[in-house]
């Protein structure tokens, strides 16, 4: 199979021909990994350990959206300072020889009421240049055998809390809904209104509509299922509605204990759920199979922040093994827990793919 059919079929429950699997890791920690197999510096490791993967619309149009004005109005020194469209601003910081942009200035931090929040200079989707599609091409020829994830424009929690603070937000949901309700509203009017154009300029390019939200802490959800229900559900139930209109699927990426919000995820449209990030509290694969198998396709499930990070590549291969039997052979797109940080050795990123390829190749 290839790598569009092995994906699709397990994002529709299905068995693939062989267990799919991906690759992300931190650029620091590709650079030790290349130094360890002896490869070029500029060498694709997915391509190097046969992972599927998933692809922006924007590598395939080899441009992306622009919002000239504003990014002009927002410029800074790109290498130490980046302010985003919506105002945040975020400097680079150094943390164990990695790089990291943190946000420093929340600009709806002082807003005090919901006209505070009218006022704001907001982006519109009329703003957003969005790249051409090249002059005749077939937009299926194009897609060839990529599988097309568009995760820039579903955000209810994300960016409202980026703007606002996360201490803030928290304290708005209990307090002042109503600031909370404007702004989840303000961005959606922004998401929903780019998802709508890009249906209409890529008509069958997009396969999945995703969002990055994350909702869990290492051991609860962050704030109650109820407060997640009635604020950001609805959101991103339109979002992912719109997207069934046109032929996609829906995925969701939240870090953490997330287990008593999975049915809410489901009935909001999610078919992916990423990462399963299984060393939270109740994050146990077996259950999240046995209650959500039928509905969800999982996506990682390979400890980095212990297994990963501090074990052998023996507990490594372990690991592995132990998530395809719970966790195959349908519904099931194997990979690192998270982005694999410059703490996770080398040998236990070999020892990873080396393991899958076997476990998962069962045709």
């Amino acid at each position: 199979m290839s790598n569009r059919s092995e994906l699709l079929a397990a994002i529709t429950r299905r068995t693939p021909s062989r267990l799919p699997y991906t690759f992300d890791a931190r650029e620091e920690t590709q650079r030790r990994l290349r130094q360890t197999l002896g490869v070029a510096d500029d060498a694709d490791l997915a391509d190097y350990f046969g992972c599927n993967r998933f692809t922006s619309l924007w590598s395939l149009l080899g441009d992306r959206p622009r919002l000239p004005e504003r990014e002009a109005r927002h410029a800074h020194d790109p290498a130490t300072v980046r302010t985003d469209i919506w105002g945040v601003k975020r400097e680079l910081q150094v943390v164990n020889g990695a790089e990291y942009w943190e946000i420093t200035e929340y600009p709806l931090a002082a807003a005090e009421t919901v006209a505070d929040i009218e006022r704001y200079d907001w982006p519109t989707p009329e703003e957003v240049v969005f790249p051409a599609m090249p002059s005749g091409i077939d937009p299926l020829a194009l897609k060839g055998d990529n599988v097309v994830l568009e995760m820039g424009y579903i955000f209810p929690f994300g960016i409202p809390w980026s703007m606002r603070g996360m201490e803030q937000m928290m304290i708005d949901l209990l307090i002042e809904p109503g600031i909370a309700e404007a702004i989840i509203a303000k961005a959606e009017q922004f998401s929903l209104g780019c998802l709508q154009r890009l249906f209409a300029l890529y008509p069958g390019m997009i396969d999945l509509i995703g969002c990055g939200d994350d909702y869990g802490s290492q051991i609860s959800l962050l704030m109650g299922p109820d407060v997640i229900e009635r604020m950001f559900m609805p959101s991103l139930q339109r979002h992912y509605a719109l997207g069934r209109q046109h032929g996609t699927h829906g995925y969701h990426h939240s870090c953490g204990a997330i287990f008593a919000m999975v049915p809410l995820f489901i009935a909001a449209g999610v078919e992916v759920l990423n990462p399963i990030q299984t060393s939270a509290t109740g994050m146990d694969p077996v259950r999240l199979k046995r209650e959500f198998g039928k509905d969800l396709c999982f996506h990682g499930a390979i400890d980095t922040q212990q297994t990963l990070a501090t074990g052998t590549p023996a507990q490594v291969r372990a690991e592995v093994r132990q998530r395809v039997e719970e966790l195959g052979p349908d519904g099931f797109i194997l990979a690192p827990s998270h982005v694999m940080q410059p703490n996770v050795d080398p040998e236990n990123i070999i020892a990873l793919y080396d393991e899958v390829r076997t476990v998962g190749a069962w045709a």
